[in-house]
């Protein structure tokens, strides 16, 4: 067998094989004796049909079986000579059987980028300190308060801190924004909403111009958006809103103090419930830690490391990436326009991303393969395990649903990846930040 490779752009290896007469005619009569040994044909006992008889009667079926057979083996050797990393087969094209009974045809070889490592051990990373100060608490604290309050209904008017039923309507430019072509929902109109008279409610500066209404009254309140705000189109603008007060309703926080705890938090006091407030946010700060560090770690091993990706891997990941970011932006309650109308900058966020994560894959195999990571079969069997406990469904069914997709191949992936990223945690050269009392909330 003659195999010619040529190197190609984005991780591809062309190969051109050509397999002999020889070769070719040795596979087609195994072929034909394996039909013949198991053809049933009409006045023939079975085995003892002829040659001649099962050439013919057969000759598309040995046709097709001889091209497979002939292309997989071809195939298999290529990958042998190629001295890359051969992670897939792409198209396998020109396949021709040739009067002289040789056989020849194209295929595709993709292969695993090439690149060198940077020194990945004592990665420098900066951290914020985490700490849970008691103010944290006191706000989660008072929100609860706020969840378990009573409202009480009053004549008005409206003063600072009320909540407000309102309807409203608002216009753009002098046309009802529901007339307009924005996916805008209930920013347009809306009935019986309430909404709390402080600056930054509904939209900054609507609430306070509220403040003196009585009930049945109505108001013209005009909303200027800033530059940052959620909808593009609306940035900048005026919108114009009729705004009538339905009712005023005054809210009465409960006392804190062992009974509502024991509300929020059944058999529980108010130290207890500080205590598991603490312990949940203390967790979600070395969540956030965590994830800090991981990105940290990604950037600079990505920061000056550009090579190939293949195509095709990367088409698939932006395919995946453009139907989450869809989806997140209908659940978000973007209609379809909207969608379509940003399909363009949706695209290139995609593909950005889809080859930000192929290009992270590449550097964490490379780095599981030097430090011998690995996820065992028992490793795969511990997490189907998991997985069946946790969606209450039998293992045997599991095991048959990731045997068909493939799946276990997957969980191994997955394991062999996180385990990576915490030897890269667990060896980073750490440098802890303190945090600004008035940003630690947001920024730790």
């Amino acid at each position: 067998m003659n195999i010619t490779l040529e190197k190609q752009p984005d991780c591809r290896v062309g190969a051109h094989i050509e397999v002999p007469a020889d070769a070719v005619n040795s596979e087609r009569n195994a072929i034909i004796s394996s039909f013949a040994a198991q053809a049933k044909v009409p006045g023939y006992r079975p085995g003892k049909v002829p040659r001649n008889v099962i050439e013919k009667r057969f000759a598309k079926e040995i046709e097709e079986e001889l091209r497979d057979r002939l292309v997989r083996d071809g195939c298999s050797q290529a990958v042998e000579k190629e001295d890359q990393n051969v992670i897939g087969i792409g198209k396998v094209e020109d396949a021709v059987f040739h009067p002289d009974q040789s056989f020849t045809f194209s295929a595709e070889l993709v292969t695993a980028p090439e690149f060198s490592l940077p020194e990945y051990k004592g990665i420098p990373v900066e951290l914020h300190v985490v700490e849970v100060r008691q103010e944290e608490i006191d706000s989660t604290l008072e929100n609860l308060r706020e969840r378990y309050a009573e409202f009480n209904e009053v004549d008005g008017p409206v003063s600072e801190g009320d909540f407000a039923i309102i309807d409203y309507k608002a216009t753009l430019d002098g046309k009802p924004l529901t007339e307009t072509e924005l996916e805008v929902g209930a920013l347009a109109e809306n009935e019986g909403f309430w909404v709390k008279i402080e600056e930054e409610s509904f939209l900054p500066g609507f609430a306070p111009q509220l403040i003196g209404l009585k009930p049945d009254d109505t108001k013209e309140v005009s909303v200027v958006l800033d530059e940052e705000f959620a909808f593009e189109d609306l940035r900048g603008k005026e919108l114009i809103y009729e705004v009538t007060l339905k009712g005023i309703q005054q809210q009465e926080l409960p006392e804190l103090n062992d009974e509502l705890a024991e509300k929020i938090e059944p058999g529980k006091t108010l130290e207890e419930l500080r205590s598991l407030i603490e312990e949940s946010m203390q967790n979600e700060k070395e969540n956030m830690r965590i994830e800090s560090m991981t990105n940290q770690i990604m950037q600079y091993l990505g920061e000056d490391l550009e090579f190939d990706l293949p195509e095709h891997l990367v088409h698939g990941e932006t395919q995946r990436v453009v139907n989450t970011i869809v989806q997140q932006g209908q659940q978000s309650g973007m209609g379809d326009e909207a969608i379509m109308e940003h399909q363009e900058q949706i695209l290139t966020n995609a593909a950005d991303s889809a080859k930000s994560n192929v290009r992270t894959t590449f550097i964490l195999e490379q780095i599981a393969g030097e430090e011998n990571i690995e996820a065992s079969d028992d490793d795969v069997r511990q997490q189907v395990a998991m997985m069946a406990a946790k969606s209450g469904r039998p293992v045997k069914k599991i095991v048959r649903e990731l045997r068909d997709s493939n799946g276990f191949d997957q969980i191994r992936n997955r394991i062999t990846m996180s385990r990576t990223l915490d030897f890269l945690r667990s060896n980073a050269s750490v440098t802890d930040v303190e945090v600004e009392p008035e940003t630690s909330a947001k920024d730790s």
